[in-house]
């Protein structure tokens, strides 16, 4: 079931460095940015294709610790130019094409996580007019999705729900969300080419919606003030469990999970 959300409802104005340069397409969009961090896991890398403001990379850069390094690229150097980005970050200004070709280039088991939120078809947009620097061509996105389907790497895709994306990406898995762009209702679709991950970069958008969000926040909440109330010793004894349980060295994720369901 998708949830519709007005596209001028922005949930972090300070992600985009300079507030009053509006981008279109940009993902700072209550219900949908969620929807897009919560599938993000983390990576060594964390690379966006068609950056433009780079709102979801600044998002992971303020709150998570679990990305090292961030490289935005946008084939416009006046895009580059006029946002700020993450500190340290690289900063390119190719084509999709080259860029996945340096991509397909790298050694096996490289940790780089790519997202890609191109410019729309113009087929699916609210206004079929152009709005970007460097537009694609319906020959441009044919040839964009078949090099990204050699990508190894783990790859989120943005885009309007569309029947060349769906024949094109079959097989990967999707989450859909609605959004009101000027009046038109637009069926977004993220593309994902791995499972859904047991661990996330970050955890505070966990929810399904607002209030969802706010039960678990609370929840949370109420256990760490049961476990702050908790004498030293048996505070330490409970965290000492935890860190066996859920952080032996060299687990991971999926062997983490088995020795949960062997403890139940």
């Amino acid at each position: 079931m998708s949830k519709t959300v007005r596209g001028s409802q922005e949930l972090f104005p300070d992600c985009t460095a300079v507030k009053s340069n509006y981008y279109p397409g940009n993902k700072n969009i209550a219900g949908y940015i969620q929807k897009i961090i919560n599938e993000i896991p983390p990576a060594d890398t964390f690379l966006e294709m068609f950056a433009g403001s780079g709102t979801v990379s600044n998002i992971l850069f303020v709150r998570s610790g679990k990305i090292k390094h961030f490289h935005l690229n946008d084939i416009s150097l006046s895009i580059t130019e006029r946002f700020n980005y993450p500190s340290g970050s690289t900063v390119t200004n190719k084509s999709f094409s080259d860029l996945i070709q340096s991509l397909l280039s790298f050694p096996a088991g490289k940790d780089i996580f790519l997202f890609c939120d191109p410019p729309y078809l113009h087929e699916t947009r609210p206004s079929s007019t152009d709005i970007y620097e460097y537009e694609m061509s319906d020959h441009d996105h044919v040839e964009f999705l078949h090099l990204i389907r050699n990508i190894d790497n783990n790859c989120m895709i943005t885009h309007p729900a569309c029947d060349l994306y769906d024949r094109t990406l079959y097989g990967w898995r999707t989450k859909d969300v609605k959004v009101r762009y000027h009046n038109k209702t637009s069926l977004e679709r993220i593309y994902m080419n791995y499972d859904h991950p047991g661990e996330l970069a970050i955890y505070d958008m966990v929810g399904t919606d607002c209030w969802d969000r706010q039960r678990i926040k609370r929840k949370i909440n109420r256990r760490l003030e049961s476990l702050k109330a908790l004498p030293a010793a048996e505070r330490n004894y409970f965290l000492d469990q935890v860190k066996s349980i859920y952080f032996s060295a060299g687990s991971t994720t999926d062997e983490i999970n088995c020795t949960i369901s062997d403890k139940q």
